[in-house]
Protein backbone atom coordinates (compact mmCIF):
# COMPACT_ATOMS: atom_id res chain seq x y z
CA UNK A 1 0.00 0.00 0.00
CA UNK A 2 1.10 3.29 -0.95
CA UNK A 3 1.22 6.18 1.52
CA UNK A 4 -1.02 8.79 1.20
CA UNK A 5 0.84 12.32 0.38
CA UNK A 6 1.27 14.83 3.03
CA UNK A 7 -0.98 18.07 3.09
CA UNK A 8 1.66 19.86 4.43
CA UNK A 9 4.05 22.33 2.67
CA UNK A 10 7.51 21.25 2.49
CA UNK A 11 10.36 24.09 3.24
CA UNK A 12 11.42 25.90 0.33
CA UNK A 13 8.03 25.67 -1.73
CA UNK A 14 6.18 28.73 -2.68
CA UNK A 15 2.31 29.06 -2.53
CA UNK A 16 0.35 31.19 -4.43
CA UNK A 17 -0.36 34.27 -3.71
CA UNK A 18 0.98 38.07 -3.34
CA UNK A 19 2.90 39.43 -1.11
CA UNK A 20 2.51 42.53 1.44
CA UNK A 21 5.61 44.07 -1.35
CA UNK A 22 3.60 43.70 -4.19
CA UNK A 23 0.13 44.68 -3.03
CA UNK A 24 1.85 47.73 -1.73
CA UNK A 25 3.59 48.32 -5.40
CA UNK A 26 0.39 48.00 -6.72
CA UNK A 27 -1.80 50.72 -4.47
CA UNK A 28 1.16 52.58 -5.34
CA UNK A 29 1.18 52.67 -9.06
CA UNK A 30 -3.03 52.87 -8.57
CA UNK A 31 -2.40 56.24 -6.54
CA UNK A 32 0.50 57.23 -8.62
CA UNK A 33 -1.99 57.22 -11.91
CA UNK A 34 -5.23 58.63 -10.08
CA UNK A 35 -2.67 61.42 -9.00
CA UNK A 36 -2.47 62.09 -12.74
CA UNK A 37 -5.58 61.62 -14.17
CA UNK A 38 -7.71 63.93 -11.88
CA UNK A 39 -6.16 67.41 -12.54
CA UNK A 40 -7.17 66.07 -16.49
CA UNK A 41 -10.73 64.99 -14.92
CA UNK A 42 -11.41 68.73 -13.65
CA UNK A 43 -9.88 70.56 -16.86
CA UNK A 44 -12.12 68.65 -18.78
CA UNK A 45 -15.55 69.06 -16.75
CA UNK A 46 -14.52 72.98 -16.53
CA UNK A 47 -14.26 72.70 -20.37
CA UNK A 48 -17.41 71.52 -20.69
CA UNK A 49 -19.18 74.16 -18.18
CA UNK A 50 -17.22 76.79 -19.94
CA UNK A 51 -18.92 75.26 -23.29
CA UNK A 52 -22.40 75.16 -21.56
CA UNK A 53 -22.26 78.47 -20.80
CA UNK A 54 -21.50 79.80 -24.53
CA UNK A 55 -23.91 78.19 -25.59
CA UNK A 56 -26.19 79.76 -22.71
CA UNK A 57 -24.58 83.11 -24.32
CA UNK A 58 -25.68 82.15 -27.97
CA UNK A 59 -28.73 81.10 -26.82
CA UNK A 60 -29.46 84.60 -25.10
CA UNK A 61 -28.14 86.17 -28.08
CA UNK A 62 -30.65 84.57 -30.79
CA UNK A 63 -33.51 85.28 -28.26
CA UNK A 64 -32.67 88.70 -27.83
CA UNK A 65 -32.68 89.02 -31.60
CA UNK A 66 -35.88 87.56 -31.84
CA UNK A 67 -37.03 90.09 -29.43
CA UNK A 68 -35.60 92.71 -31.35
CA UNK A 69 -37.27 91.74 -34.79
CA UNK A 70 -40.56 91.70 -32.48
CA UNK A 71 -40.72 94.66 -30.55
CA UNK A 72 -37.60 96.83 -32.75
CA UNK A 73 -35.84 97.34 -28.90
CA UNK A 74 -33.27 95.31 -26.44
CA UNK A 75 -34.81 94.10 -23.67
CA UNK A 76 -32.28 93.10 -20.58
CA UNK A 77 -35.05 91.28 -18.48
CA UNK A 78 -34.65 87.86 -19.15
CA UNK A 79 -38.23 87.89 -18.52
CA UNK A 80 -39.53 89.69 -21.41
CA UNK A 81 -37.98 86.80 -23.73
CA UNK A 82 -39.98 84.45 -21.63
CA UNK A 83 -42.95 86.30 -22.12
CA UNK A 84 -41.98 86.55 -25.99
CA UNK A 85 -41.89 82.63 -25.97
CA UNK A 86 -38.23 82.38 -27.32
CA UNK A 87 -37.00 80.69 -23.75
CA UNK A 88 -39.38 78.39 -21.73
CA UNK A 89 -40.27 79.49 -18.34
CA UNK A 90 -38.20 77.09 -16.88
CA UNK A 91 -34.80 77.67 -18.59
CA UNK A 92 -34.48 81.14 -16.51
CA UNK A 93 -34.38 81.27 -12.87
CA UNK A 94 -34.46 85.18 -11.96
CA UNK A 95 -31.99 85.30 -8.45
CA UNK A 96 -33.08 89.01 -7.68
CA UNK A 97 -33.68 92.89 -8.65
CA UNK A 98 -30.54 92.96 -9.90
CA UNK A 99 -31.73 90.62 -13.17
CA UNK A 100 -29.09 87.95 -12.53
CA UNK A 101 -30.57 84.97 -13.55
CA UNK A 102 -29.40 81.19 -14.12
CA UNK A 103 -30.11 79.22 -17.08
CA UNK A 104 -31.70 75.35 -16.81
CA UNK A 105 -31.09 74.93 -13.16
CA UNK A 106 -27.10 74.94 -13.27
CA UNK A 107 -25.45 76.94 -10.66
CA UNK A 108 -22.19 77.24 -12.54
CA UNK A 109 -23.34 80.64 -14.20
CA UNK A 110 -24.99 83.52 -13.37
CA UNK A 111 -26.16 85.71 -16.30
CA UNK A 112 -27.11 89.28 -16.90
CA UNK A 113 -27.99 90.99 -20.05
CA UNK A 114 -26.87 94.23 -19.88
CA UNK A 115 -28.15 97.12 -22.71
CA UNK A 116 -26.36 100.54 -22.96
CA UNK A 117 -27.65 103.78 -23.27
CA UNK A 118 -27.22 104.04 -27.34
CA UNK A 119 -29.07 100.54 -27.35
CA UNK A 120 -25.94 98.05 -27.80
CA UNK A 121 -26.62 94.25 -26.60
CA UNK A 122 -23.98 92.56 -24.42
CA UNK A 123 -24.46 89.20 -22.19
CA UNK A 124 -22.17 88.02 -19.67
CA UNK A 125 -20.93 84.64 -17.63
CA UNK A 126 -19.92 84.65 -14.52
CA UNK A 127 -18.64 81.71 -13.09
CA UNK A 128 -19.97 81.38 -9.34
CA UNK A 129 -17.96 81.79 -6.33
CA UNK A 130 -16.62 78.87 -4.52
CA UNK A 131 -15.04 77.36 -7.94
CA UNK A 132 -11.77 76.65 -8.08
CA UNK A 133 -11.84 78.05 -11.46
CA UNK A 134 -13.02 81.72 -12.01
CA UNK A 135 -13.65 84.23 -14.76
CA UNK A 136 -16.45 85.76 -16.81
CA UNK A 137 -17.53 85.04 -20.67
CA UNK A 138 -19.31 87.19 -22.57
CA UNK A 139 -20.79 87.64 -25.82
CA UNK A 140 -21.16 90.75 -27.95
CA UNK A 141 -24.15 92.15 -30.19
CA UNK A 142 -22.30 90.50 -33.27
CA UNK A 143 -22.35 87.16 -31.18
CA UNK A 144 -18.77 87.11 -30.58
CA UNK A 145 -18.09 84.93 -27.58
CA UNK A 146 -15.14 85.99 -25.53
CA UNK A 147 -13.49 85.66 -21.94
CA UNK A 148 -11.78 82.94 -20.25
CA UNK A 149 -11.47 81.06 -17.34
CA UNK A 150 -8.23 80.32 -14.75
CA UNK A 151 -8.17 78.47 -11.58
CA UNK A 152 -5.15 79.01 -8.76
CA UNK A 153 -2.13 76.97 -10.42
CA UNK A 154 -2.56 79.05 -13.97
CA UNK A 155 -5.05 76.27 -15.71
CA UNK A 156 -6.59 78.37 -18.45
CA UNK A 157 -9.73 77.49 -20.03
CA UNK A 158 -11.55 78.97 -22.85
CA UNK A 159 -15.02 78.12 -24.63
CA UNK A 160 -14.27 75.12 -27.25
CA UNK A 161 -16.32 76.86 -29.88
CA UNK A 162 -16.57 80.42 -30.97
Amino acid sequence: MTPLPSRRAEAGSTRPGLTLVEVMIVALLIGLFAAMAIPSYWGSMEQARADLAAANLRTLWSAERLHFLEYRTITSDPNDLVALGVLQSGEVQVLGPTLTFTMYDDPSYVYQIDVDSNGVFDAVAVRSAGASFSGTLSIDEAGVISGFLVDAQGRVVRPGFR
